[in-house]
Parts: C-alpha cells; sequence; structure tokens
C-alpha cells in the first residue's frame, strides 16, 4: 500500500472520530424526592432520541448518559413516584446537561387519598378497582395503636371483634376465618390455625402506608382476598437517620347512667388507666446498609370487669376478681443491604418479637346494669409467644424486570390458663414474583408462584367437644399466578388488566382441593376533566380455616362445636366505579370517589347460634358452629370525599367523609344447611328479621368523616365521627333464650328461669332501644414545638353506650393525652 493511500486512510478515520466526538452529548444529574430531598436509588430513566436507551440511577441517585442525538426526550420514574418527562436540547455550546431531578410522592391529593399501592405497581387513578391509603399521620394524630383502630377510619371498612369487613362482605364470626387478606410488606399475616388477622402485631411505630383494595383481590394475593386487601409497609431508613419516641397514657371514664340506675362499673376506686411507649430509630450505614429497629410496650387495665357469679343454685363456683386487659411488648428489627458491585441487587432480613399477656371477654352478663362486667366462665387469660422471620431477596434489572424471592417464617405459642384453649402454630411462607415493564407495547407483567405451609398443635383445635387430648392439624396452599396489564391510546388513557391464579389446598387428611380464578378490569382517563372511569371483574376462593372446621372448646357455659363438613366459598365480584379531582377556586381541593358494587358467594360460611350437642344437659349442647347457608349476594354503593383548603394564611383545614350502603341477602331463605335429628336449620327459622332477607350480623350504613384545622402550623383541632346502622338481623336464638322477652310463653319463661342468669337477659329490650344504630364523636387538640409535640384525645366524646357486635360493649368516653418527640 503506498503512503498516499496510508495517509488518505489515516485523515479518514480521523475525521470520522473528530465527527463522532463531536457529536457525544452527555446527560446527567441526580434523582431526587421532591418532598424532602432523599435520594432515589434505581430510578428507571427511559430516553427516546434515534434510538432508545434505559438505565438506571445508582445506589446515591446519580445517573451520567452518553448520547448521539441533539434532541430528546427523557422520562424519570420509580416505585411509589409520579413519573416526569423532560425534552433535552444540547448545543455545540452545551454539550453535556446536568439535572436535578425532583419526582413528587404518588399521592392523588391528601394522605387519605388513594396512592400507588399494591403487590403489583400501580397508579390509582389508572387502577381498574377501588384503591384507598392510609398514613401513619392519621394514627398519630388519633393516637391509634393497633392497625384495626387505623383501619377504623377508612369508608367502606370496619373491623367487628377483630373481624375485617370490608363493604359488608362479612359478618361476626369470633375472629375467624377472615374473608379480607391482611399484609405485611406483600406477604400474608394471619393466624395459621384460625385465619385471623394479628393486628397487635403490626409494628405500627414503622409504618409507612397502608393500602386498602376493596374488591376480589384473590388473582394476585391469594384464597382469603375475597372481599379485599390490606397491605401494610413499614418503612426504610432516608438520608437522615430518624428517631420517634410516642407515649401516652389516659383512662376510661364512667359509663353514662341507665335512666335512674347506675351502671355497675367494672371497677372500684380509680378508674382504669391504659399507657404504651412506643420507639423507632432508623439510618442508612456507609451509604448502603438500612438499619431499623423500634418497638413497643402497652398496659391496659380494661374497662371490662371481672366475671360475676351466675345467680343458679346449682352454680356454686366464686367470681373471678379479673377482668378484661391487655399487656404487651414488642421489639422489631429491619435491615437491607444493597449490593454496590451489582446494581439493583438487595438482601433484607426483617423480624419482629412479641409477648402479650391478656384476658378476654366474650359475653356481658346482662343487658341492664351490667353490661361492663363479664358472664362467668366466658373471660379467657392468654399468654402469647409470637414471632416472624422476613429474608427477602431483590433483583431490579436495567431493563425494567424486578425479581423478587419472599419468604416469611412465623411461630406463635399461645398459653390459656386453663389449659382448654392452649394452641401452637409455625407457618412457612414462599413467593417468587417476577415484574416486568415492556415499554415498546406499553405492558406490564406480572407472575409468580407461592407456597404457605402450616402446622398447628394443641387441645382447641381436636373435633371433639370434652377431649383434652392434643392434635396436629396442617395446612399447605400452593398457587401460581400472572396478571397483564396494557395501557392504549395515544396517550395510554385507556388501561385494561387480565389475571389468573391458580390454587391448590391441602387441610390435614382432607381431599386436595383445585380451583382456578379469574379476574379482569378496564380504567380509561378522560383527559380534559382527568375524569377516570373504571369497571372490573374478579373470581375469589377461599377454603376455611382449621379454627373454622375443627375448633371444639366450652366457653361461658356455651360451647364452639366443630364442623368437619364445612366446604370452601366461591365468589364473583364486579364493581364499576368513577374517581374525579376537583377544585374551587382557592378554597377547597379535593377529590371524590363513586363505585357500585355486586358479589355472589356459593357455599357461604356464616357463624350460627343453635343446639349442637346430642345429649346431657340443654346449657351442655348449645353454642356456635360455622356453616354453608348456600347462595348469598351483596350489593351496594361506596361514596368518598376527601380534600383540604385555605381559609386563611394562617388557617388550614382538612376534610375526609365516607358513606357505605351495602345489602347482603341469602338467595335462599328456605334452603336447609343444617339437620339437627328431624329439625332443619333455614335462614328463615334460625334468623330474627327475615323481612328482607339480609345477612345476620351486619352494618348496612357505615358513614364517616373527619375535619381538622390548623393554626399557623402549630395548633391542630379534629372532630370526627361514625356513624354504624344497627345490626337489625342476628340469631333468633338470642331472643328465644331472653327471660325478658315479652313475646316468649309463660312455659318458656319458666324454663329459662330454671337455667340461671343468662347473657341474653334484656336483649329484646335492647335491640329496640338501639335499632336506630349508633353515632360516635371523637375530639383531638394538639400543640407542635420544634421536635415535640403534645395532644389530647377524647374518644367517645358523648359517652354512649353501644355495640358493634351482640352481647360486648364497646369502649365508654377515654381520655389520652399523648407526647411525640422525633428527631429527622
Amino acid at each position: 500500500m503506498s503512503f498516499r493511500i496510508k495517509f488518505l486512510l489515516i485523515m479518514v478515520c480521523l475525521f470520522a472520530i473528530s465527527i463522532s466526538a463531536n457529536s457525544q452529548n452527555i446527560l446527567k444529574g441526580t434523582v431526587t424526592n421532591e418532598e424532602d430531598g432523599t435520594k432515589i436509588a434505581y430510578a428507571q430513566i427511559v430516553v427516546s432520541g434515534v434510538k432508545q436507551i434505559q438505565i438506571m440511577s445508582d445506589i446515591n441517585g446519580n445517573f451520567n448518559i452518553t448520547l448521539s442525538c441533539d434532541t430528546c426526550e427523557a422520562v424519570f420514574n420509580a416505585m411509589g413516584y409520579n413519573p416526569l418527562k423532560r425534552k433535552i436540547i444540547f448545543s455545540p455550546q452545551q454539550k453535556t446537561v446536568d439535572l436535578n431531578i425532583k419526582l413528587s410522592p404518588s399521592v392523588t391529593m391528601l394522605e387519605t387519598t388513594n396512592v400507588t399501592s399494591s403487590k403489583y405497581e400501580t397508579n390509582p387513578e389508572r387502577s381498574t378497582t377501588s384503591i384507598m391509603v392510609l398514613t401513619p399521620k392519621i394514627a398519630e394524630e388519633r393516637n391509634l395503636t393497633t392497625m384495626d383502630g387505623l383501619l377504623n377510619t377508612a369508608a367502606g371498612v370496619a373491623v367487628i371483634d377483630n373481624e375485617p369487613q370490608i363493604r359488608g362482605g362479612s359478618g361476626f364470626s369470633s375472629g375467624m376465618g377472615s374473608r379480607v387478606l391482611i399484609l405485611l410488606d406483600n406477604m400474608p399475616l394471619l393466624r395459621p390455625d384460625a385465619g385471623r388477622p394479628m393486628w397487635t402485631f403490626i409494628p405500627m411505630e414503622d409504618v409507612e402506608q397502608v393500602d386498602i383494595l376493596k374488591g376480589a383481590s384473590s388473582v394476585v394475593f391469594g384464597s382469603s382476598a375475597l372481599t379485599g386487601a390490606i397491605n401494610v409497609y413499614t418503612a426504610y431508613p432516608r438520608m437522615k437517620p430518624k428517631t420517634k419516641v410516642i407515649f401516652y397514657t389516659g383512662m376510661y371514664g364512667d359509663p353514662n347512667p341507665l335512666g335512674s340506675q347506675p351502671y355497675e362499673t367494672s371497677w372500684t376506686g380509680n378508674n382504669p388507666i391504659r399507657a404504651g411507649l412506643n420507639f423507632l430509630h432508623s439510618r442508612i450505614i456507609n451509604h448502603n446498609f438500612d438499619f431499623v429497629i423500634g418497638g413497643e410496650l402497652f398496659y391496659d387495665q380494661g374497662y371490662i370487669g371481672p366475671q360475676m357469679k351466675i345467680s343458679d343454685s346449682r352454680d356454686t363456683a366464686n367470681s373471678s376478681t379479673i377482668g378484661k386487659y391487655d399487656k404487651r411488648a414488642r421489639l422489631n428489627f429491619a435491615t437491607r443491604y444493597r449490593f454496590k458491585k451489582v446494581k439493583g441487587l438487595s438482601i433484607s432480613l426483617n423480624g419482629n418479637f412479641m409477648y402479650s399477656d391478656n384476658a378476654q371477654s366474650f359475653f356481658w352478663y346482662d343487658s341492664y346494669q351490667n353490661r361492663y362486667r363479664t358472664y362467668n366462665g366466658s373471660l379467657s387469660q392468654f399468654n402469647d409467644f409470637t414471632f416472624y422471620v422476613d429474608p427477602v431477596i431483590n433483583y431490579v434489572g436495567e431493563k425494567g424486570f424486578i425479581h423478587s424471592f419472599r419468604n416469611r417464617i412465623i411461630y406463635s405459642n399461645n398459653k390459656e390458663s386453663s389449659g382448654t384453649q392452649d394452641a401452637s402454630s409455625i407457618s412457612v411462607f414462599d413467593e417468587y414474583q417476577f415484574t416486568k415493564n415492556i415499554d415498546k407495547i406499553k405492558m406490564k407483567v406480572v407472575a409468580g408462584a407461592m407456597n404457605n405451609y402450616a402446622v398447628s398443635r394443641g387441645v382447641v383445635f381436636n373435633g371433639i367437644m370434652g377431649s383434652n387430648e392434643e392434635t396436629s392439624m396442617y395446612s399447605n396452599n400452593f398457587s401460581f399466578y400472572t396478571q397483564l396489564e396494557r395501557q392504549f391510546l395515544k396517550k395510554r388513557n385507556l388501561t385494561v388488566e387480565a389475571g389468573m391464579r391458580w390454587e391448590f389446598y391441602k387441610l390435614n387428611e382432607d381431599k386436595p382441593e383445585n380451583k382456578p380464578v379469574f379476574r379482569t378490569g378496564i380504567n380509561y382517563q378522560l383527559p380534559p376533566l382527568k375524569t377516570s372511569f373504571r369497571a372490573s371483574f374478579g373470581q375469589g376462593y377461599r377454603h376455611p380455616s382449621i379454627g373454622e372446621k375443627y375448633i371444639a372448646i366450652s366457653v361461658g357455659r356455651y360451647g364452639f362445636y366443630p364442623n368437619p363438613d364445612l366446604v370452601s366459598e366461591h365468589s364473583w365480584n364486579a364493581e364499576i366505579g368513577v374517581m374525579q379531582p376537583f377544585m374551587l377556586f382557592d378554597y377547597f381541593k379535593g377529590m371524590v370517589d363513586v363505585a357500585l358494587f355486586h358479589q355472589n358467594y356459593n357455599n357461604f360460611i356464616e357463624f350460627a347460634m343453635g343446639v349442637w350437642g346430642k345429649e346431657g344437659n340443654i346449657m351442655d349442647m348449645i353454642g356456635f358452629k360455622y356453616l354453608n347457608i348456600g347462595k348469598t349476594k351483596i350489593q351496594g354503593i361506596d361514596f368518598s370525599l376527601s380534600g383540604d383548603g385555605k381559609i386563611s394564611r394562617s388557617v388550614d383545614y382538612t376534610l375526609t367523609i365516607g358513606y357505605t350502603f351495602s345489602r347482603p341477602v341469602t338467595m335462599d331463605p328456605d334452603y336447609v344447611f343444617y339437620m339437627d335429628g328431624k329439625a332443619p336449620y333455614t335462614f328463615k327459622n334460625t334468623s330474627y328479621d327475615t323481612s328482607r332477607n339480609v345477612l345476620k350480623y351486619r352494618i348496612e350504613h357505615l358513614f364517616r368523616g373527619d375535619l381538622a384545622f390548623a393554626f399557623h402550623k402549630k395548633w391542630t383541632v379534629g372532630l370526627t365521627f361514625n356513624y354504624y346502622s344497627a345490626m337489625k338481623n342476628v340469631d333468633q336464638f338470642f331472643f328465644t333464650y331472653d327471660v325478658d322477652n315479652p313475646e316468649i310463653t309463660e312455659t318458656q319463661e319458666r324454663a329459662l328461669k330454671a337455667l340461671g342468669d343468662l347473657p341474653f337477659k334484656g336483649y329484646y329490650n335492647y335491640y329496640y332501644e338501639n335499632i336506630k344504630g349508633s353515632m360516635i364523636w371523637d375530639l383531638r387538640v394538639g400543640y407542635a414545638f420544634s421536635k415535640l409535640s403534645l395532644s389530647l384525645i377524647v374518644k367517645n366524646l358523648l359517652n354512649n353506650s353501644y355495640t358493634l357486635r351482640p352481647m360486648f360493649i364497646e369502649p365508654p368516653r377515654t381520655y389520652t393525652l399523648q407526647f411525640i418527640y422525633q428527631i429527622n
């Protein structure tokens, strides 16, 4: 090759390199939280120019991209934040663009409105089902020390005697067999033996937010999510260390007199007190290790008094001097290590340990002056040691996929003073989940598989009344699932979802079950008004828990009887809804949401009272049992409004209102769901109010609201109200065994008097005196210093005497003084 040709080739290469170098542009910067400046690790950055480039920010939120185009569009996105789009223009004078990207948390309006939620990430404005969020701020303002208290502030949700109800999907069931799945950090948190939520076990001091999904959610969440799912998220540290201590103390007030007669208070001398201490410390160590530690001490003397001796010549037992109380100590921790050399890979180990000593009252003594005392034999004392450990691995890839491997081991050892209700259990939950965003076709894919194995041992679940033999029971639930979500139209304002899940369930020696469930939904956003229309259809499936099938205990001269023939429930749920943001000048901005819902059940499981024993004294044969009552349906409307505004520069206010109407009815009131010899059990002959076929133990109207004012960002005043309509239909048994019921015969009256005092005494009168329901008011006043805030909270301000389930009185007026000290 000649020198001239070599020279020309060298010049061409240098020219090409020069052109290439001149065309290289650099886009760099940092992604942070708009509210507190926290760096957002592993934020997704998609740049569209000559070709599409997708990268992720590093552990400190930094990014650096080399581009060959002079004009491009960049979209910044991260879990829990609203996406941000920026147009970038380079020039010969500016080859490097340095950006400080601030992403706003994806809160639609108030902290009490809908946000990004659930096991799979979705924007609530694009969601095909109803989603609501609660934040720890609500709990702190109102001194709500357990999760069930916080849930009782949400529209359409009520926790009745530990049983979570969404849109009237459940009734009173003594806390067993929840149709709402409770999750903590995307993993179930129900007692393995009873399917019961463990409300006091949730670390309230470390809650980040609570997502409430209404409607059938079994496809992604699992078999217990027939009427919805509640997912509680705990918080990891921000850039600045955080320390928080909450101390509160208070007391119960005296109940209001009943007419001219005062109630028999459950105490002598000083009024009972309650006090508690929560603490939390969180920090990031060496930029990639997260550490959180928190705990709780709680003591409640209780407002329900000791057992009273039954006025029955055959009963010579002395009444106990101990009433309902609760003491517990809990310690939790969370750790997470983010690998520096493998971007997007993190491992975490979380744990929670609790010891509790408590006494639970099942029946009041009577419906008159002794509502605040316990019926003899219906108070049980428990000592419980419980813990869970969560090893988790997460990998967030640069191409929009996420791998999650979640595990949870729960252990519980529950000891009852008499030994007849002892039970211990251990469960192991494992789940792999894959998530992938396919930007080219605007699709999100979620798929996974899970297994939940549980073993329970104790006397209480041996399935034989009167037996003291310990028995082991096991259950295994395996499933796999997938869900697709795709956005259509130019503005991506049409969202379509479809998913399926296959469930396998095995309980002890029962025949294994296989069941597929499906769901689909659609959401359309009307751009000019930002109106979101949604519709969805989903199926549900739930196998009865060990407790529902095999519980066998005696409480208060009555029993909980086993039903090994109990079969699984199946359901489908349909919903249509609309969400509309609005603004009234500069005074109020808010969001209104309305949904119509319909749910059908097959083999619906209901808690029923009757005569189940076969021999002996009548008082040794009656009690509760779980039964399949056939086909049922629930219809209703769910409405919520939330917003905030300003009255002046120094006065802000917030307003939330929620109303839910649900009509749960039996579709065949003559269906025979149990035979006792020749006597059939049907809805008509076991229910007190059969006029509208409404199921038992249902609150049909639930109305709640909150109005709060903030003055100069220091003083706060808030007023809360809750209206619960009366349970118009309960077991006929309560009236048949009420000696003061004017509808019973003289023969029945003589027979009842011979049995001694029963907890049903006076229930007929109580029922009609409270047929209009209960309105409860709470008041709070607070003042905030720089690091310390003080609050006075008065609950049940008007001191109403009311019940939310039969024969158990709710607290009288309570006073609480709260101190919060926080450094961050």
